[in-house]
């Protein structure tokens, strides 16, 4: 990498604190549902379980962004949600029934919901502001959850409750890494007039985010059981491991070229790629092979991080800076909030009535419908667009 000594030390930084963003999901968010199911929960149960935090993140993640921008305290609001995501996790240790259980996703979501916008905010702002490239910073999060998940597979396997110190310790060692991070970051205190309206007045992002809960709704009910539906073949914890570090693996090659297909392709029609992958994803595990399964985690890249990055780099490239953090944060909000609590509730219910197998084919079938007819919407909108800007010259 070239650049002058800052600048490879504020990249290496942002890839140390990218890296162990994503390693608490390798180490609890992969392994969550198992481990309510080994403490006697049901699958509805942990539908809503997992659709606790989502639930949470609809008020509190547009309201962790507003408060950000507001203040142009980005960095002083990321550190709090950092100690009370170390310190909720904790909880975790203390919790053996459905009612504990949820005390302890709503201390830990109330917090953690926060990390992931304004972390993201400020890490692409700090990579723009100094030439980097954001695609080369998420790469630590993707290598790190590749190594980590596959080892905490195997080592959860008989020590389960290791997950929570390891996830607090994660937390706790990205606050510090804040520290390296406090003099580089310019703050942009938000006008009082502007916030969320602000932000939904935009056309092009009400399609995005729309399309991105769709998308969201099906890859959030395909992640929260897929941990269910491998244990129901006979696997445990180490395949799921394998499972995960293929998954992160796939995204690996779709970071290298992102770059230059957001310059090539519309973020619409990237997205529309993404959703039509997803189709095929959630519907592997139909085949009833733990290698269709295993092939349908290598699409993490064309489905997820397809839709992730673009989405991510949408917000930040079509919205002043002092709306990054609302912009991320209500992204994350549709993503993780309305999406996932969709997801979960539903998708426990129904697996709970029909099987989650049947349940992934339902909704790999909604993605298809809405994906065709965003499709269409497109097409015509972008040759009615074309055929204005004829007569215009014409005239």
């Amino acid at each position: 990498m070239r650049g002058d000594k800052k600048t490879i030390r504020i990249f290496w930084t942002l890839f140390a604190f990218n890296a162990l963003f994503y390693i608490p999901g390798a180490t609890f968010g992969a392994y969550i549902g198992v481990y309510y199911r080994s403490r006697g929960m049901d699958v509805s149960q942990i539908g809503l379980l997992s659709a606790i935090g989502p639930l949470l993140a609809l008020v509190m993640q547009p309201l962790w962004g507003v408060v950000s921008d507001r203040k142009g305290r980005h960095m002083t609001v990321l550190r709090l949600a950092l100690v009370g995501s170390a310190a909720g996790v904790l909880c975790y240790y203390r919790a053996d029934t459905f009612a504990l259980f949820a005390v302890c996703v709503l201390i830990y979501s109330f917090f953690n919901c926060a990390v992931g916008p304004i972390g993201d905010s400020i890490v692409v702002d700090m990579a723009q502001e100094n030439g980097l490239k954001f695609s080369s910073i998420r790469m630590g999060g993707t290598l790190a959850y590749a190594v980590v998940v596959i080892f905490a597979g195997m080592y959860l396997k008989t020590n389960p409750t290791a997950s929570f110190g390891i996830t607090a310790a994660a937390w706790a060692i990205m606050l510090i890494i804040t520290r390296f991070m406090n003099g580089e970051v310019k703050t942009h205190k938000c006008e009082k007039q502007a916030g969320i309206l602000t932000v939904l007045k935009n056309k092009k992002i009400l399609f995005v985010l729309f399309y991105a809960c769709v998308f969201q709704i099906v890859l959030g009910c395909y992640g929260s059981f897929l941990g269910l539906v491998v244990t129901d073949m006979g696997y445990d914890n180490a395949v799921i491991g394998r499972l995960m570090c293929v998954s992160a693996l796939g995204e690996i090659p779709v970071l290298l070229c992102i770059g230059y297909l957001s310059r090539k392709i519309r973020i619409e029609y990237l997205l529309l790629i993404a959703g039509a992958a997803m189709t095929v994803r959630i519907w592997l595990p139909l085949t009833g092979s733990i290698a269709g399964i295993f092939l349908g985690q290598s699409l993490q890249g064309v489905t997820y991080m397809i839709m992730y990055y673009s989405c991510v780099m949408f917000m930040n490239e079509n919205l002043s800076k002092e709306l990054h953090g609302t912009g991320q944060s209500l992204f994350y909000m549709v993503q993780t909030g309305l999406a996932c609590t969709f997801s979960n509730i539903v998708g426990g219910w129904l697996g709970g009535k029909i099987g989650l197998l049947k349940t992934y084919f339902l909704y790999g079938l909604i993605l298809l419908f809405v994906t065709v007819l965003c499709a269409f919407v497109l097409r015509s909108h972008f040759h009615k667009k074309k055929q204005e800007q004829k007569e215009a010259e014409f005239l």
